[in-house]
């Protein structure tokens, strides 16, 4: 007798394997866009109304496109100020604090990072000590009058050179996401420090670095009480000051 074969049957098919694809990714891309769509419309509208004549605007609506042709007259009205361009220009020059920081974070937290060298634990517990016992405003200030940096340019870049609290993330990033041994094999090979951390440590710390190069650029570009105490000159003033 020949045995029956056995009743073997086809696996289910999947909804993406019967029509290509499956409605939790378009419910997953549908709300992804429209969220996209809602945070870049208040900055799409407050750009296209800088742009609209006054006359339309003030009809109210929503502003998709400028009604009415393009008019840059509020820009002019701007840009004819001299203190608000002057301003602007001092504001502009906090990216050089920001490269400080960069550098100055960044090359320290990395130093620190290696316990294994001797003084790095007493230097990193000094450091983060400075982050819960700080001088205080007027001592700071009188240390800053003696630095003769009082009403000067210098005084919105040094004190962004080193944030206690960025560098506790960037020295925790390398010590947790740069593998030792790749260290180990660049110093086989004969690098030295600074071109293991230029040229091995830095590639693997881009994102943190450009995270910590963001914040720190937004935080002394808004920054109002800082310039408000230091800077008596109203000709130097920064731009949040300038405006209010």
């Amino acid at each position: 007798m020949v045995k029956d074969a056995p009743n073997i049957t086809k696996p289910r098919k999947t909804m993406q394997q019967a029509i290509g694809f499956n409605f939790y990714d378009v419910f997953v891309v549908g709300f992804c866009v429209i969220f996209a769509l809602i945070c870049f419309y208040p900055m799409w509208y407050v750009l296209v109304a800088s742009v609209t004549p006054y006359e339309q605007f003030v009809k109210g609506g929503a502003l998709l496109w400028p009604n009415g042709g393009v008019d840059f007259q509020y820009y002019r009205m701007i840009f004819e100020n001299s203190s608000f361009v002057t301003s602007l220009w001092i504001s502009a020059k906090t990216v050089l604090g920001t490269l400080l920081s960069v550098l100055v974070t960044s090359t320290m937290a990395y130093a620190v990072s290696k316990v294994y060298v001797p003084g790095m634990k007493l230097l990193n517990v000094l450091t983060v000590f400075t982050m819960f016992f700080a001088g205080g405003l007027i001592p700071t200030y009188m240390l800053y009058m003696e630095m003769k940096l009082i009403r000067t340019y210098w005084v919105m870049v040094l004190p962004y050179g080193l944030s206690i609290t960025y560098f506790i993330i960037m020295r925790n990033y390398f010590s947790y996401s740069v593998p030792r041994e790749l260290e180990d094999a660049a110093r086989i090979d004969g690098a030295g420090v600074w071109r293991i951390w230029r040229q091995v440590t830095l590639p693997l710390c881009a994102p943190a670095l450009a995270t910590l190069a963001v914040t720190n650029f937004m935080d002394s570009w808004n920054d109002y009480l800082w310039p408000l105490l230091m800077l008596t000159d109203k000709a130097k003033m920064t731009l949040p000051i300038a405006l209010s």
